[in-house]
C-alpha cells in the first residue's frame, strides 16, 4: 500500500511526517520535481507501508495527498530509486 503526497517547499508537515513513530518505521522516499525530470519547485513524498501509516500520514498531510497522476510520480520515483541503485553497483560493484 502506498500514497504520495505533493506539498510547497518548507512545508512543516514533511517534518511531521518524519517525525511520526509509525509512519517513519515505513518506506519513506522525498524527491523535488526537478530531480524527477518536471518542472515545478514541489516536493513529493512517497510513503508505502502498513495501512495504519498510510492513515496516520493522511491525517498528518490533510489534503496535500495526489489523486490524479499518482500513478505516474510513483512511476517517475521509483526509476529514479532503480537509477541510483544501478549507479551504487557500479561504484561498489
Amino acid at each position: 500500500m502506498y500514497a504520495i503526497f505533493k506539498f510547497n517547499p518548507g512545508d512543516r508537515k514533511i517534518d511531521e511526517l518524519y517525525k511520526d513513530d509509525t509512519i517513519s518505521r515505513q518506506t519513506i522516499i522525498k524527491r523535488d520535481t526537478r530531480s524527477l525530470g518536471m518542472k515545478g519547485g514541489d516536493i513529493y513524498i512517497l510513503i508505502e507501508g502498513s495501512e495504519e501509516a498510510i492513515e496516520k500520514a493522511r491525517k498528518i498531510a490533510g489534503e496535500s495527498e495526489m489523486k490524479d497522476g499518482r500513478e505516474e510520480i510513483y512511476r517517475k520515483i521509483k526509476e529514479a530509486e532503480e537509477e541510483a541503485s544501478l549507479g551504487m553497483g557500479a561504484i561498489f560493484g
